[in-house]
């Protein structure tokens, strides 16, 4: 997720006295326009996000994302010390932990070594004087492995919701009160004419493996790009008076 993340995997004669210190990595987070979501997270997160689709430049494939700002390296969330937000998406949260590939090929958890957090008190340590992981690493190993299952998951509702032709590219139109008007371009969200027309042996599928409730979830979150309003307002630069949402059908 982080451009800028020096990646390696946590092994106790490497990283045997680090302590990771507590809350949130934001300084890793502050350059996010968005941030993936896995399926599950989807009733808290929209909540406080607009939940859409993008396309992922390397695979050409849609990705679930809460988006934090109206530009691609801002999060209008982080304020200060702060996460403006009731619901924390897992991506921000396992930070400074990833699961890479080590030797061989196996999936293992990884630590940003540039992470703000790492030496920050209070603080966890990752392994005991015998070099056996605490706790602590060991609840954010079942952590990624949580989100690689939720990965899983929401793959198979990406690809149902595409196999359905519900997904349509959207333009989002910010109208500043100096008269500027700006498109955003680039996220994807679900169509509500095809859902309609869906036949009902497609709507039926859709709905005996639980992802009608994701769906309209999906379309009711576009609301949120009000609070995206209300954060960006309150940073004093030029001022949203309103903003649109124009689905390309």
């Amino acid at each position: 997720m982080s451009g800028q993340a020096s990646l390696a995997a946590v092994r106790p004669e490497r990283h045997g006295q680090l302590t990771i210190g507590t809350g949130t990595d934001l300084a890793a987070a502050a350059g996010l326009g968005h941030v993936p979501l896995g399926i599950s997270e989807i009733p808290l997160a929209v909540c406080d996000y607009p939940v859409v689709l993008i396309k992922d430049g390397t695979t050409g494939g849609f990705r679930l994302v809460a988006l934090l700002g109206f530009e691609a390296n801002r999060n209008l969330f982080v304020i200060g010390e702060n996460w403006a937000a009731t619901y924390l998406p897992l991506n921000v949260l396992r930070l400074p932990f990833y699961l890479g590939a080590a030797d061989g090929g196996a999936l293992a958890v990884c630590l940003d070594e540039a992470s703000s957090l790492i030496g920050r008190a209070p603080g966890h340590a990752l392994f005991d004087a015998d070099g056996t992981e605490t706790g602590f690493l060991t609840s954010r190993r079942k952590l990624l492995d949580d989100m690689l299952a939720d990965a899983k998951a929401t793959a198979r509702f990406v690809s149902a919701i595409t196999a359905a032709r519900l997904i349509t590219p959207m333009t989002i139109t910010l109208h500043h009160a100096d008269q500027h008007q700006q498109d955003i371009a680039g996220a994807y969200t679900i169509d509500p004419l095809a859902l309609e027309t869906l036949d009902g042996a497609a709507l039926l599928a859709l709905h005996r493996d639980g992802h009608l409730g994701a769906i309209y979830a999906l379309m009711h979150s576009l609301g949120q790009l009000g609070r995206l309003e209300q954060l960006h307002n309150a940073r004093g630069e030029r001022l949203i008076t309103r903003s649109a949402v124009q689905l390309h059908l």
